[in-house]
């Protein structure tokens, strides 16, 4: 992978610097990871699926990088501050959020809208989605208060003054297509194979594997997490 120069070459002083560019890398990661540029698309719902499963995908790989990676914990340390130090385990979700807000005003919303790319809310939306999707995956259940400090440090708080960031006449069929097409776009890529990526340790195939359950079986799955946050009272 190639990255440009103006991105490698940017200071990492704090740890929303560093997510910064731990956003930005995993979302190339994802692509690579999940043999996007071995797929053909065929129209623009085809771009858009494979770019939001690479934001939603590398956010897991950036969160999982974080809690298992050797090589990341020493950057991690050696940018701890004494507010990191007194707010504990979740003092890195915070910096995350300032993270995305910076990639949303830098990247996200300098593209625009392209029928090519979600938009920059949903962008947003997603890599939300990302971060809630490891900890399930991380904590082998979802969490109810997990779900929802994540969600509070990652977007509502550094988006409190983004207006329409959750749309109420969101068209729910534009989001079932996508959702269709991504998983088409992915059992295709693993042409019958037990996951698109070989060799992925067996401790991070919950995590990061690229195993993809068929439309029957993710509809059986997306119904049980609805489920659950229906017991919390929440409506979806």
């Amino acid at each position: 992978m190639r990255f440009s120069y103006r991105f490698a070459d940017s200071v990492v002083s704090s740890h929303t610097d560093l997510f910064y560019c731990l956003i930005i890398a995993g979302h190339e990661l994802a692509h690579w990871a999940n043999a996007h540029t071995k797929h053909l698309d065929t129209d623009d719902l085809d771009s858009k699926a494979i770019e939001m499963w690479a934001d939603l995908f590398g956010t897991r790989l950036l969160f999982t990088a974080v809690a298992r990676c050797p090589n990341l914990r020493p950057i991690i340390n050696r940018l701890r501050t004494p507010a990191f130090d007194a707010e504990g385990a979740d003092a890195l979700l915070p910096a995350y959020g300032e993270a995305l807000r910076q990639v949303y005003e830098r990247v996200f919303v300098p593209a625009g809208l392209t029928p090519t790319y979600p938009s920059p809310n949903e962008r947003v939306q997603i890599c939300g989605v990302g971060v809630t999707s490891f900890f399930y995956r991380h904590l082998g259940k979802m969490h109810q208060r997990m779900t929802v400090h994540a969600l509070k440090k990652v977007i509502l708080e550094p988006f409190a003054d983004v207006p329409d960031l959750f749309p109420k006449d969101k068209d729910w069929q534009d989001s079932a297509d996508l959702a269709y097409r991504t998983i088409e776009i992915h059992l295709g890529l693993k042409q019958g194979r037990p996951s698109i990526t070989p060799g992925i340790r067996p401790e991070f195939n919950q995590l990061v594997g690229t195993n993809y359950l068929g439309h029957a079986e993710n509809k059986v799955h997306r119904e049980g997490l609805k489920a659950q946050v229906r017991a919390w009272g929440v409506d979806v």
